[in-house]
């Protein structure tokens, strides 16, 4: 048979409406396909580089204004604050919200701080003139995030304040990559706006590494290669190479080298694993260039104090603000920071009973307890209390009961460590303890057993301690040099329900010899 010839195009039938309806969706997904890939690609091609948000108002509460305002002064002396992220999708532990840094500027505005730039820190360490406004601060910022430039600098710049950015160098970027730190435009941009400086927090020393045993910051330890532990003569080789990359960064991204340095996790080698570290790192840091360096990236643990002229030059404290500080707890922390003057009248200050009930009758302290209970000293920063001497009489002291009297305790001057003088019935005795270290007894003198009052004089002048005892003959003893500042506590040690009554306890100043 002959095969059956195909009409020609002119003999088809014209196509049905399910044929056009089917071609007509075809050709729009087709060219949606099209508009989509031209989108993708234009997005996935362009550079990355974000902008400023606008800083966000905020209204301080009428509360913490007060608070804000009624913060006392401390002439000659600069508050530094360390800050990282400040971001409402980032919820790392070091990161604020939008809402909550604002809030920190604002209060700090409202208390009357003027920011400070390094070079004031500088003269102020090296005895050198310089004019501090009444309540003067630094802000800074570790690591070097993207969110120093986009969210940040808008608040510093509604509030006048200007910061000082420690950059983690070997992570800021080219111009135009995505990346969760600034890029060396950004960097530039914000030295630029005349609010920013740049100092060094290390080059590549920020991320924890392996040590024998652990992990732990490479800068403050030696650290595991090959997996043996490295000599601390590689250690230093590893330290030194990477300091200098950190400087050549800032040579060629401004033009000039970093004065100031923040160790890497707050760590300054005090707490590694060689003890020759924490003696070598500040030369280490000297020779590459650096004037001074910068502790503290965590809340502390009780204060940091206002930096002055006696502050240590390789190890300059910083109060740490974490995601969790609210305003009232910045204000509690920068108010902690101004020492306390030495008081006179004892029972007027804040005492706080531990184990015991700690009460003040007029010029009085009543200490009541069935156990070892402390009246502690709350909110005081004694880290100016050194050489002075401590009176008072003390009813109430018997076989069951004996007195204790804690000097140069450290709780509120930055140190774990205090001397104690034991008043019992027939003996005195003085004890030292410091850190977790078990108490360590120094002397012991024998006093006379008699009822009634026992009148108490202890000195404290430099490392020697004296205490004398209802005008006996005078207890000498040699305490721990560490042991250089800090104030008191007054604690009762009982084996029934008692009441030590501390009448009129006065503290005075003692001049050097």
């Amino acid at each position: 048979m002959a095969e059956r010839a195909e009409p020609a195009p002119w003999e088809r039938p014209p196509p049905g409406r399910s044929t056009r309806a089917f071609r007509a969706f075809t050709g729009l997904v087709f060219l949606c396909a099209l508009v989509l890939a031209v989108t993708t690609w234009v997005t996935l091609s362009r550079p990355f580089d974000p902008g400023q948000k606008a800083a966000l108002t905020v209204r301080l509460d009428p509360a913490a204004a007060r608070t804000a305002a009624a913060l006392p002064r401390y002439p000659g002396s600069v508050l530094v604050l360390t800050y990282h992220g400040v971001s409402d999708t980032d919820h790392a532990g070091s990161t604020l919200s939008r809402r909550m840094f604002g809030e920190h500027m604002a209060a700090l505005a409202a208390a009357g701080y003027r920011t400070v730039r390094l070079r004031d820190v500088e003269d102020l360490i090296a005895h050198r003139p310089v004019r501090l406004p009444p309540r003067a601060m630094l802000i800074t910022f570790d690591d070097g995030q993207l969110t120093d430039w986009t969210t940040a600098d808008p608040v510093l710049k509604a509030h006048g304040f200007t910061a000082a950015g420690f950059l983690t160098t070997g992570k800021i970027v080219q111009p135009g990559t995505p990346s969760y730190y600034l890029s060396t435009r950004q960097v530039r941009g914000l030295a630029a706006t005349g609010r920013w400086e740049f100092g060094s927090h290390s080059d590549g020393l920020h991320d924890l590494t392996r040590i024998p045993g652990d992990v732990a910051a490479p800068m403050a330890n030696r650290v595991l290669v090959g997996g043996r532990t490295e000599t601390i003569g590689h250690w230093r080789t590893r330290v030194r190479a990477d300091l200098a990359r950190s400087q050549r960064f800032f040579a060629k991204t401004l033009g000039r080298k970093a004065t100031a340095f923040s160790y890497p996790f707050g760590e300054s080698g005090g707490s590694g694993n060689d003890p020759r570290i924490a003696a070598e790192l500040p030369t280490l840091i000297r020779h590459a260039g650096f004037s001074e360096a910068f502790t503290g990236e965590n809340v502390p643990t009780d204060h940091v104090d206002a930096l002055t002229a006696d502050a240590p030059r390789w190890a300059l404290g910083r109060i740490g603000v974490r995601a969790t500080t609210s305003v009232s707890d910045l204000l509690e922390m920068v108010r902690g920071a101004v020492p306390t003057p030495l008081p006179h009248a004892l029972a007027e200050l804040p005492w706080t009973g531990d184990l015991a009930a700690c009460r003040r009758d007029g010029s009085d302290l009543r200490v009541t307890s069935d156990v070892y209970g402390s009246c502690l000293l709350t909110g005081v920063n004694t880290s100016q209390w050194t050489d002075y001497r401590v009176t008072a009489s003390i009813s109430g002291i018997d076989p069951r009961t004996s007195a204790v009297i804690a000097v140069r305790d450290g709780a509120g001057a930055g140190h774990r460590g205090r001397a104690e003088v034991v008043i019992g019935a027939a003996s005195v005795l003085v004890r030292q303890q410091i850190g977790d270290a078990d108490p360590v007894v120094l002397g012991r003198r024998p006093i006379t057993a008699r009822a009634g009052a026992r009148a108490v004089r202890i000195e404290v002048r430099g490392a020697r301690l004296t205490v004398a005892v209802g005008g006996g003959a005078p207890l000498h003893a040699a305490i721990d040099p560490r042991l250089n500042e800090g104030g008191l506590t007054f604690e009762i040690a009982a084996r029934d329900q008692r009441t030590l009554i501390f009448r009129r306890p006065a503290l005075d100043p003692l001049r050097a010899r």
